[in-house]
């Protein structure tokens, strides 16, 4: 299993996914949103684990999505050649869609799915562990919905997931 953003061991029925951009903080490029739920469907159909532990690697868990995912020649919200503004809408709706199916394929696995967090835990790296069965963090973990603060809507599964996780 071949991955730019993930480092993949099964060792003693245990599958560690390791995010491998520490100098990018982790984040979430293009090719992030297609790699994982490939690396976690293809663990769950050989079935060699009974278990997945994410984690990472560098100072932080992740800082959650790359702006280029909406920008530049591998951005998933391609709309060159679309002048008409219901089809442009309907990229945007395709492309949230993925990238909720991404985080929705921890949902899916038939084994339980655990988030190892250190560092900072940001934005899009919230709706991934929302996604997870546990989440384990460290004494110097923090979590931020960053999109708050750059007018956004936390909607790659943070607003559906996060309410049943914690609390009134």
């Amino acid at each position: 299993m071949g991955s730019q953003c993930f480092d993949v061991i099964v060792s003693d029925r245990v599958a560690h996914l390791r995010l491998s951009r520490p100098d990018a903080y982790n984040t979430m490029i293009p090719e992030f949103w297609s790699e994982l739920p490939q690396i976690i469907d293809e663990l769950d159909r050989r079935a060699e684990a009974r278990v997945i532990v994410i984690s990472s690697s560098g100072k932080h868990f992740s800082a959650g999505m790359d702006l280029s995912v909406f920008s530049g020649e591998s951005t998933l919200l391609n709309t060159a050649g679309v002048s008409e503004s219901g089809r442009r809408h309907s990229v945007t709706w395709m492309a949230v869609q993925h990238l909720q199916d991404s985080f929705t394929a921890l949902e899916r696995a038939r084994m339980p799915v655990l988030a190892a967090v250190q560092g900072g835990c940001i934005g899009g790296a919230v709706d991934m562990v929302c996604a997870a069965d546990m989440r384990y963090a460290t004494a110097d973990a923090f979590f931020c919905i960053q999109e708050i603060n750059i007018g956004m809507t936390a909607d790659v599964g943070t607003l559906q997931r996060l309410p049943k996780l914690i609390p009134e």
